[in-house]
């Protein structure tokens, strides 16, 4: 079918307002915020669909299998993994339109919200309440609910409420040939749990129309401190000793950074709840730190770094997302960020390794980090090639052997940002023998392969 064919059908069948093939909209929406330093062939789309409600994803998706169109879901179009990057031409799905505040039960503690809700404005909408709601990643400014829980996303709250993931309560999801199905928006459904089936999953088992999600109380108290550590090793084994005690930190912001011009390694830490058990929980927090050469910071340095959690989402929202495609700023990324989980007790073990990896590869590694808990590693590694130069084979070659070694040590590749382009080929290894259960099921959900096509290695 031709894309000219294609949007006059679709026209028919959403609504000629809801469908668009002009050129801005089309590369608008070909791309996410993936740097796409492993080399990727981006398509335009043949047409984009503003769907509005349940109803339009149900006639567009059953459209699309009974045609065999690709379809590509799409939120906010920040996410840096490339799970909402057109690689095939077909239909991009956008889900902003579906942005509703269905309900907000601040007494019972839950929110049911459409997928286009962006973070931000849940947030503020829960605390008009008296409510928390605790998904507080970096880019909360221009990240949709749909795509936190399609990647199961992490914020800087995740030490004590969870990955997004686990504030899910139910979602309701459109299958690839249109059927509608609803997971119970309770904390625990009769027989196997189906919602984390599309926890995760990156629009390719179905689409996210509407999601129940965990509020909290509004903390009575917070406390936020900073502690600087004169290496990474005896930050972690703070953070460690904590986990041991059964302290379970709000916020864990843990990174050295080699070439930032600080000294040693900073935690930042943070404690919510009643006045009386964050008092507690602070002062084991820091008798904890300083036994481990924990040095207290200037309160004046954490409040600044909290303040300023959200800046790199908002300076993307100014230079990227309100700019026409032609006008968009795009800044050079000669890096790759590594997330990976691991067991806690191998961390250090694998930190040796990631060095001695970097200095075979002669390549500079600017952040080792934690967030959220112990298990939550991080390493910016860049390109050893100086500026100018072509990117090299380099830094994908230490790349994929630290990911090598994280899965031989027992850990997963990636538990922040999703799988997406970036790590499908990766996910082989990965899963090992699960991968066949994986294409199992997507065979079985999307028999006719049109969603989301070539994200996480399917």
């Amino acid at each position: 079918m031709t894309g000219n064919a294609l949007v006059i059908k679709l026209q028919e069948v959403v609504g000629r307002g809801h469908v668009s093939a002009e050129v801005n909209d089309l590369l608008a929406h070909a791309v996410d915020a993936y740097g796409r330093w492993r080399a990727v062939q981006v398509a335009t789309p043949l047409a984009v669909v503003f769907a509005r409600s349940t109803e339009d994803v149900q006639k567009t998706l059953e459209f699309a299998s009974q045609n065999g169109v690709p379809v590509v879901p799409y939120g906010g179009g920040t996410g840096v993994s490339g799970g909402a990057t057109s690689i095939t031409p077909g239909i991009v799905l956008s889900l902003r339109g579906l942005d509703r505040v269905h309900e907000l039960d601040a007494e019972g503690l839950r929110a049911q919200v459409g997928p286009g809700m962006i973070l931000e404005d849940l947030a503020t909408a829960a605390e008009a309440k008296g409510a928390l709601f605790a998904h507080d990643p970096w880019s909360r400014p221009i990240a949709s609910v749909g795509g936190s829980i399609a990647i199961n996303g992490v914020g800087y709250l995740a030490g004590k409420y969870g990955v997004m993931g686990e504030q899910v309560l139910g979602l309701e999801v459109v299958l690839p040939d249109g059927r509608v199905v609803e997971t119970r928006g309770v904390p625990k459904a009769a027989g196997p749990g189906l919602t984390p089936l599309f926890i995760g999953s990156e629009g390719t088992l179905g689409v996210i129309t509407r999601a129940t999600l965990q509020l909290f109380p509004l903390p009575e108290r917070r406390a936020l401190a900073a502690y600087r550590f004169p290496n990474f090793e005896d930050g972690f084994l703070a953070t460690l000793e904590m986990r041991r005690v059964g302290l379970a930190p709000a916020l864990v912001d843990f990174a050295e950074e080699p070439f930032s011009g600080e000294d040693g390694a900073i935690l930042y830490l943070g404690f919510d709840g009643p006045a009386e058990e964050v008092a507690a929980d602070e002062a084991i927090g820091r008798r904890i730190c300083q036994a481990h050469r924990g040095a207290l910071l200037p309160q004046k340095k954490v409040d600044h770094f909290w303040a300023a959690r959200h800046e790199s989402g908002w300076n993307y929202k100014r230079e990227v997302l309100a700019r026409p495609p032609a006008r968009r700023r795009r800044r050079p990324w000669r890096m790759d960020y590594l997330h990976i989980a691991l067991p806690a007790s191998r961390v250090l073990e694998y930190h040796r390794l990631c060095k001695e990896m970097v200095q075979r590869h002669e390549a500079p590694v600017h952040e080792w980090s934690l967030w959220g808990r112990p298990e939550y590693f991080s390493l910016i590694v860049a390109d050893p090639a100086p500026d100018g130069v072509a990117r090299s084979a380099a830094l994908t070659a230490v790349a994929d052997e630290m990911l090598r070694v994280a899965n031989d040590m027992g850990g997963t590749m990636e538990y922040c940002h999703g799988v997406g382009l970036k790590l499908g080929s990766q996910m082989e290894r990965e899963l090992g023998p699960a991968m066949t259960l994986l294409r199992d099921v997507k065979k079985t959900l999307d028999p006719k392969g049109i969603m989301n096509p070539g994200k996480m290695g399917l």
